[in-house]
C-alpha cells in the first residue's frame, strides 16, 4: 500500500481525463457523468487489488473506464451509437455560420471515425485522451509497437479519406 497512492488523489488527478474519454465515446454529458461515476466506484472497490508496479495509474484506470463504456453499449445496443454521438450538441457559439460549419466537419469526422475498424478507434480515442503509447498498448492487449501501427493506420486512412473529399 506505500508504493500506492491516496485513491483521493488519483480521482482529482484523472476525473478529468476519465471523463472526457468517455464523453468522446458516448452520445450524452449524462451518460459520460454515469458512466464516469461507475469507472470510480469501480475502481475504489478494486483498489486493494491495484499494483502500481504492474502498470501505470492511467493505464488501470483507462481499462476501467474503457470496460464500463463497453458495458454501456451492451446493454444499449451498439446500433444507436453513431446516431447518439452525431446527434450530441455542440458548445453554443457567437457565430452561427461558423458553428454550422464546426458541426458539419466534426459529424463528417465522426463518420469516417466510426468507419475505421475497432481498435483503430480505440487507438485513437485512448491516446487523445492523454494515454501514452505503452498504456494504450497495455489497454488493448497488445505491445506498445501494434498500438501505435493501429493509431497511425487510423489516422492516415483518415487523413486519405478527408483529403479526397472535395472543399
Amino acid at each position: 500500500m506505500a508504493d500506492r497512492p491516496p485513491f483521493e488523489d488519483l480521482y482529482r488527478e484523472f476525473l478529468g481525463r476519465i471523463y472526457a474519454y468517455v464523453r468522446s465515446q458516448v452520445g450524452t454529458s449524462a451518460d459520460a457523468e454515469d458512466i464516469t461515476a461507475q469507472v470510480f466506484m469501480n475502481a475504489y472497490q478494486a483498489y486493494d487489488r491495484f499494483e502500481p508496479r504492474h502498470t501505470t495509474p492511467a493505464a488501470w484506470l483507462f481499462r476501467i473506464a474503457r470496460n464500463a463504456t463497453l458495458d454501456h453499449f451492451r446493454a444499449q445496443g451498439r446500433r444507436d451509437r453513431l446516431r447518439r454521438t452525431i446527434q450530441q450538441q455542440p458548445v453554443a457559439e457567437a457565430d452561427p455560420a461558423g458553428q454550422a460549419e464546426e458541426r458539419i466537419q466534426y459529424e463528417a469526422l465522426l463518420t469516417q471515425v466510426a468507419r475505421l475498424p475497432e481498435r483503430q478507434r480505440d487507438a485513437i480515442s485512448l491516446r487523445h485522451s492523454g494515454l501514452t503509447f505503452e498504456e494504450v498498448g497495455q489497454l488493448m492487449d497488445c505491445s506498445e509497437d501494434a498500438a501505435k501501427m493501429l493509431y497511425h493506420r487510423g489516422v492516415k486512412a483518415l487523413r486519405e479519406v478527408v483529403q479526397k473529399e472535395p472543399t
